[in-house]
């Protein structure tokens, strides 16, 4: 189990991945990053692959909120080059992969940053993947279907907890649908009145109402 009470309506979340799906501005990257960092308060480690920004400006999210350095969070950066800011990551820290289109460069680096938790000896790790959305702008659904399908499940046999952000608003039901039956369940979040709702849906023992998210 994965602490997540200080995040999700839930004190905790069973090893898998989950599909955080929200729109444009309704906080998929903020509450991901609030999961991540409360897994570091608790002495885990951190996965952050990443198809929108640049693995920089997370690091300095991530640090700015967390009020200490993420020493223990590496990176699979699609956005920039190794020349990029590389300066400020420890050797390793970030794997960098010419494009979001580029699936076989991604599952290279995220199995890399897996094997060098393993040998550093962290048993229980957080990753999240910011966003999906990205990787269906360049590749095929089924494309991306099989490279989840390999991802989500060598989270699983880390007993890791593994966060995947979509945006369905710009994605067909169908396409949803078909990506949801990776995951073990769903978080939605969605903005009413300038307020921002969450709630879990198909995760056992929790309820599926809506509730406000500061």
């Amino acid at each position: 189990m994965y602490s997540t009470v200080d995040s999700l309506p839930t004190e905790s979340l069973d090893t898998g991945s989950y599909l955080l799906a929200g729109p444009a501005m309704s906080g998929k990257y903020d509450l991901l990053v609030d999961l991540l960092i409360e897994g570091l308060a608790n002495e885990e480690s951190g996965l952050f692959v990443t198809t929108n920004q640049d693995a920089a400006a997370i690091y300095e999210d991530l640090e700015s909120q967390a009020g200490s350095p993420a020493r223990d969070l590496r990176f699979v950066d699609c956005v920039s080059d190794e020349q990029g800011g590389s300066g400020q990551f420890a050797p390793d820290q970030v794997e960098y992969v010419s494009s979001p289109a580029d699936l076989t460069g991604i599952g290279i680096g995220v199995s890399e940053q897996l094997r060098r938790f393993a040998e550093a000896e962290f048993h229980r790790m957080r990753v999240g993947f910011y966003s999906l959305s990205t990787l269906l702008m360049y590749v095929e659904l089924e494309t991306v279907f099989r490279f989840l399908h390999v991802l989500t499940g060598r989270i699983e046999s880390i007993e890791g907890l593994g966060i995947f952000a979509i945006d369905p608003t710009t994605h067909d039901r169908s396409t949803i649908n078909t990506l949801k039956q990776l995951y073990d369940g769903m978080i939605e979040l969605r903005a009413e009145n300038d307020t921002r709702e969450v709630r879990l849906v198909g995760i056992d023992d929790t309820s599926e109402e809506w509730v406000s998210r500061a």
